[in-house]
C-alpha cells in the first residue's frame, strides 16, 4: 500500500514539475516542461546505480579481505 501512495505522489509531483496543464474545451492535455522531470527521473536513477554499485564494491572487497584473513588463520593453526 505504501509504494503505490508513494508510486501516485511521485507522479503528481512530477507532473506538477512540468506544469500540466489540461483543458476541456477543446480537451487537450500537454506537458510544456517536460525535460524538467526527465532530468528529475534521470538523476535519481543514475544516483540509484552509483549507490547499488558502490555498495556491492564495498561487500565484495570486504568478502574478499574476510577469505584472506581466513586462510591466514588456518594456515597458522596448521602448519
Amino acid at each position: 500500500m505504501k509504494t503505490i501512495l508513494f508510486t501516485a505522489i511521485l507522479i503528481i509531483g512530477l507532473l506538477w514539475v512540468g506544469d500540466l496543464t489540461i483543458t476541456f474545451k477543446p480537451f487537450s492535455v500537454s506537458l510544456p516542461s517536460w525535460y524538467k522531470p526527465v532530468g528529475i527521473l534521470l538523476f535519481f536513477l543514475s544516483m540509484a546505480v552509483y549507490t547499488i554499485g558502490e555498495y556491492a564494491k564495498g561487500y565484495k572487497q570486504c568478502f574478499d579481505d574476510g577469505v584472506k584473513k581466513c586462510v591466514e588463520i588456518l594456515k597458522k593453526k596448521n602448519p
